[in-house]
């Protein structure tokens, strides 16, 4: 339940023809070099058209909350599968690198190329946080922190529920 099965289409109208009413679309501006890949499973259907430079859309599935975190490039948005609504949905003012959630399901972390930000499972901000220096390595430690290095060497640990370093 918590996989999705990846398709890729030829074009945005390719692609939004998959779609029914109950799927959702993110879409950065079309153009001839932009990937359209659809995401599936038994709850959702989720496509994508976005610039590729070389990251991967992320989808994160709580089944706890109903939510599903998704994002790629610059576009990030909060989900409900089962009201087939888009809670959030915001322009990231980095790249995203990658979309983690802690072993509790409790906070969901946007890592960007330059910024942070932590959710709570239901779609909450707790904070967010950017950075001089391009977010080099990161990692959740347990349940209660995550450890952000940057280019600098500069390495912190923070808070997830408060986002004070540690």
């Amino acid at each position: 339940m918590n996989s999705f099965e990846k398709k890729s289409y030829e074009s945005a109208v390719e692609l939004e023809q998959s779609l029914d009413e109950n799927s959702f679309l993110f879409s950065e501006e079309i153009s001839e070099s932009n990937k359209f890949i659809k995401f599936s499973n038994n709850l959702v259907d989720i496509g994508f058209i976005y610039y590729d430079v070389g990251l991967e859309p992320q989808i994160k599935l709580l089944t706890l909350s109903n939510n599903i975190f998704v994002g790629i490039n610059s576009m990030y948005a909060c989900l409900d599968y089962t009201t087939k609504t888009v809670l959030f949905e915001e322009k990231l003012p980095s790249l995203l690198y990658e979309i983690m959630i802690d072993s509790d399901s409790k906070y969901i972390v946007f890592i960007c190329e330059l910024d942070v930000f932590v959710y709570e499972n239901d779609g909450s901000l707790l904070w967010s946080m950017g950075f001089r220096n391009v977010i080099e390595d990161y990692y959740l430690e347990g349940t209660e922190s995550i450890v952000i290095e940057c280019d600098d060497g500069d390495k912190t640990t923070f808070s997830l529920e408060s986002g004070r370093a540690e």
